[in-house]
């Protein structure tokens, strides 16, 4: 992560809070090999995007990509998203792997919130947009047609506001995360708290509950 992005090293450090101490580990992240956007390079959208802390000038926008990552760590493959809108994807060197606990809690809701609807192109695109949104912007009035971070793409806009629109209404702690970063973009892999292991027995026994009043009836 580069020190220079100042808001960038906030959230991660922000996102490090609750973290684990014992995970100093780096890895070595590649593309899949048909390529570095998840399905069959699908889920991707060209957008005009303006970051304005990246160095642009006031109304300057640039053409980029907005997709669901996917990578492999030479043992799992796996979806990611940039946290980072202010640098390029950087595999050539080695990730730091930081074990999250918990995230800045607009980030944590956007996931709960959206995460499973990922599903193709335009939900891919659209939270990717909706992640560099909470990220990029100052405060919670998050709109991506409008502020410091900003899209032109109508339909990746319209969806990524629609996600937005859920964080009011939406709680946290559904997931757990995994954070890489290094001299490029720092990317953000969720996966799903499980269970605990009361609750799976609760289930059980409701299920066993079912089946004998099944049995009976």
């Amino acid at each position: 992560m580069k020190t220079s992005t100042i808001l960038v090293a906030a959230v991660a450090a922000a996102m490090a809070i609750g973290a684990s101490s014992a995970s100093a580990k780096t890895v070595s992240l590649a593309t899949e090999v048909s390529g570095k956007y998840y399905g069959n390079e699908n889920w991707k959208t060209g957008i005009n995007q303006t970051v304005l802390d990246r160095g642009n000038p006031i109304g300057q926008t640039y053409n980029g990509t907005a997709g669901a990552f996917r990578f492999t760590d030479g043992v799992d493959a796996f979806i990611a998203f940039c946290i980072d809108p202010y640098s390029y994807l950087d595999l050539g060197s080695i990730f730091e792997v930081e074990k999250n606990a918990s995230v800045v809690d607009n980030i944590d809701k956007l996931f709960n919130a959206a995460y499973a609807d990922v599903t193709d192109a335009l939900s891919a695109s659209a939270f990717q947009t909706a992640l560099w949104e909470v990220i990029a912007e100052k405060g919670n009035a998050y709109d991506v047609t409008d502020g410091n971070h900003y899209v032109s793409n109508v339909d990746v806009a319209e969806q990524a506001n629609e996600y937005l629109s859920r964080l009011a209404t939406t709680d946290t702690g559904n997931y757990r995360y995994t954070i890489y970063s290094n001299g490029g973009q720092d990317q953000i892999r969720a996966s799903e708290v499980p269970l605990p292991a009361s609750a799976l027995f609760l289930l059980g026994g409701l299920g066993g509950l079912t089946l004998l009043r099944r049995k009976k009836a």
